[in-house]
């Protein structure tokens, strides 16, 4: 219907649709106290990506949206105004997921705060929607440090593919060459890995082996962990920008 809309004088399909939001998928992604008595909602929907809302009266004592607007819970929201800044209309928990730790916990909530600074409101990515809601139900399963790494590195991989940015982890983009186990390479943001001519370890080069181990999922070793998760910080910092991820300072005071 929407290519049918050629009048200028007339506003976009999807714009109509995005001002009253029924019954939609959602998770929080972060709150913020609003007024006296109503807090600032960052929503993460399936279909309309993020959308901002107020959940009035929700910091007054006997509001059940104290307890329901947190994170890992999909939710069932509806939300009405036609500005940026919704209202939230009904909220439904349509599933909790348990963390277990606080190392799960934590990683939500940087999860959260990278979906925010990588997406742009009212920007549907059902995708990475779908993929968060994946995370969610891993991390809510008991799991070890060796999961928890493989897991996040994946939808950090899976987010900046959904981005336009994805990760050629099995060739040389300089000469199309598979990648050795035998060899060294260095990676650059913008276009992917080049084989280090020196061929020696160092800081900024990465073993053919733990490049070809983060491919294929294994993360058995400490190596091939820290290499994949300082591959994945250059990409999400280059592509970034200036939006630096708070989270990252607090985990490092603690």
């Amino acid at each position: 219907m929407a290519g049918l809309i050629t009048n200028h004088c007339y506003p976009p399909w999807d714009i109509i649709l995005i001002n009253n939001v029924s019954l939609e998928p959602a998770f929080v992604l972060h709150t913020r106290p609003y007024q006296e008595t109503s807090i600032l909602v960052d929503f993460f929907t399936r279909s309309y990506g993020r959308l901002n809302a107020i959940a009035k009266g929700a910091k007054r004592p006997k509001s059940r949206l104290r307890s329901v607007l947190t994170p890992a819970s999909k939710l069932s929201v509806s939300l009405s105004g036609k500005s940026e800044l919704k209202t939230l209309s009904s909220v439904e928990i349509i599933e909790h997921f348990q963390l277990n730790n606080g190392v799960s916990f934590n990683s939500i909530i940087y999860v959260n705060e990278l979906i925010i600074k990588a997406t742009e409101k009212e920007d549907p990515h059902s995708v990475i929607f779908d993929d968060y809601e994946i995370l969610l139900k891993k991390l809510s399963c008991k799991s070890d440090q060796v999961d928890l790494e493989q897991n996040l590195r994946n939808f950090e991989l899976n987010l900046l593919q959904e981005m336009g940015y994805g990760i050629d982890l099995s060739r040389d983009a300089e000469t199309n060459k598979k990648i050795e186990e035998g060899f060294f390479y260095r990676f650059y943001p913008d276009k992917g890995f080049a084989i280090d001519k020196a061929n020696v370890a160092s800081q900024k080069s990465f073993s053919g082996l733990d490049i070809i181990n983060f491919k294929n999922g294994n993360f058995e070793k400490k190596q091939t962990r820290d290499t994949s998760k300082i591959i994945m910080r250059m990409a999400l910092d280059f592509h970034l920008g200036s939006k630096a991820l708070n989270i990252r300072k607090y985990l490092t005071k603690n």
